[in-house]
């Protein structure tokens, strides 16, 4: 009997290792699809139930070195670092020290609606706070070098609330600098000398910092704007004065995997202060946390663009999987890649984009695309055709050369990855507008002349 049941549980394992190496084979070869079509680069992390299938770097991590990006990999985390944040007030709750109860007037009583605002609306960006790093006044200072904190309060302390706290969402990195000024008023400390101790260093996460540009490394990546084929332009970094408690901190995948273990397995916090950090109050976002669902299953987590750089991180507490994907090309198209990863994880059926192939269009055919195209935003794109192909120049901008695709109306660009979907009116067959895509972002405008 004990024969039979050694031979049972040597079957089950095997069974288990080879199902664990398939799934990390298919997970990589859909990585390295969205990677050949200079679409992607940076490190991807998998987990299921504690087990990692794959922990891979693809692309390029810095053309200095002229090497592909690995498991040890630093980038600026961005907007990741509210996830940090959040988890250091809640320890500082438990501690007795603060309350996401308390208004800001008990810490930092100085500030107009100090009075009308809680540590827990600038948790969830309910505040209402003007957001300081959409101020235009914010770059005629510069933003690759420290800045004093004067400077960047003066940006946001006396505009007006967006509107009344707790009655709606406003995502602003002026949320979380109000919160890393609290931590150092409550533990008479700087905001990283105070994570390092409540937060990085209880969950052993070694490589991590506030002070990207002076960090010698060989583990660190160079953000891109544009990293492709046909171009390659570096990103500046934003100095981590400027970036804060919101934003500025560095670290690497396995100091994000560390932060996702500690959120499903409840370590570092109580339970009941990972449920709170994981219950969404507007737009599915909760404190310091986004909510939503992947395949069907409930997902926790954060993503996070900045300059040169975008990432995602989602755990799905139903079966402990965890996902992340961090990129120093901010073009990368993490999100599509996600979907697909997390529809290879689960044997749901997914397409995989095929190289573009750009094709001539008879003069006729693009004379169908010409005119103005008017945007909400306020954006102009005069369209025209010239030479045998079509151009398009943005008021204010200078002008650049849009290639047919082989799938009829669409259209791309070589240099930057930017899409063009002219729109048809069904009954008369003319074009009457376009869909810009770029950067996981779309932008529709109307035909006007």
């Amino acid at each position: 009997m004990r024969k039979w049941l050694a031979i049972a549980c040597a079957i089950f394992i095997n069974c288990q290792q080879s199902y664990a190496q398939g799934k990390a084979r298919e997970l990589d070869s859909v990585v390295s699809h969205w990677t050949a079509l200079a679409k992607y680069s940076g490190t991807v992390l998998v987990a299921q139930k504690g087990k990692i299938l794959l922990h891979k770097g693809y692309g390029l991590k810095s053309h200095h070195q002229e090497k592909q990006p690995d498991e040890n990999t630093l980038y600026i985390t961005g907007g990741l670092t509210e996830m940090y944040t959040s988890a250091l007030i809640f320890k500082l709750q438990e501690e007795g020290k603060l309350s996401i109860k308390d208004t800001l007037a008990e810490y930092l009583p100085g500030f107009s609606f100090s009075k009308k605002i809680t540590l827990g609306y600038l948790l969830t960006h309910t505040s209402g706070v003007h957001d300081y790093m959409s101020d235009d006044r914010l770059y005629t200072g510069g933003v690759t070098t420290p800045r004093d904190r004067k400077d960047i309060i003066a940006l946001f302390s006396e505009q007006p609330l967006a509107f009344e706290p707790g009655k709606s969402f406003l995502s602003s990195a002026s949320d979380y600098y109000l919160l890393g000024l609290v931590v150092e008023k409550v533990t008479n400390m700087s905001y990283y000398e105070a994570l390092r101790k409540y937060v990085l260093g209880p969950l052993g996460i070694e490589t991590a910092g506030f002070d990207y540009g002076r960090f010698a490394s060989w583990d660190k990546s160079q953000g891109y704007s544009i990293l492709n084929n046909q171009r390659l332009l570096p990103a500046f970094a934003v100095d981590s004065t400027i970036s804060y408690a919101s934003g500025g901190l560095f670290t690497g995948s396995k100091g994000v995997y560390k932060f996702a273990e500690a959120l499903l397995g409840n370590k570092l916090l109580k339970k009941s202060s990972w449920q709170t950090m994981a219950t969404p109050q507007y737009n599915g976002f909760a404190y310091g946390l986004e909510t939503g669902t992947l395949a069907g299953k409930k997902a926790i987590g954060h993503t996070a663009e900045t300059y040169g750089y975008v990432h995602c991180m989602y755990v799905l507490p139903e079966d402990s999987t965890v996902i992340i994907i961090m990129s120093n090309d901010f073009e990368s198209e993490i999100f599509y890649m996600r979907d697909d990863m997390i529809a290879a994880l689960y044997n749901q059926p997914y397409t995989l984009p095929k190289p573009r192939s750009s094709v001539f269009l008879e003069e006729t055919r693009l004379k169908h695309y010409e005119g103005r195209y008017e945007f909400e935003e306020g954006m102009d794109l005069n369209v025209y055709s010239q030479d045998r192909l079509l151009w398009g120049k943005i008021s204010g901008g200078e002008e650049f050369t849009l290639l047919a695709d082989v799938i009829p109306d669409e259209f791309f660009m070589n240099s930057v990855d930017v899409e063009f979907y002219f729109i048809r009116d069904k009954k008369t067959n003319l074009v009457t507008g376009v869909t810009i895509r770029q950067n996981r972002k779309e932008l529709t405008g109307k035909k006007w002349q």
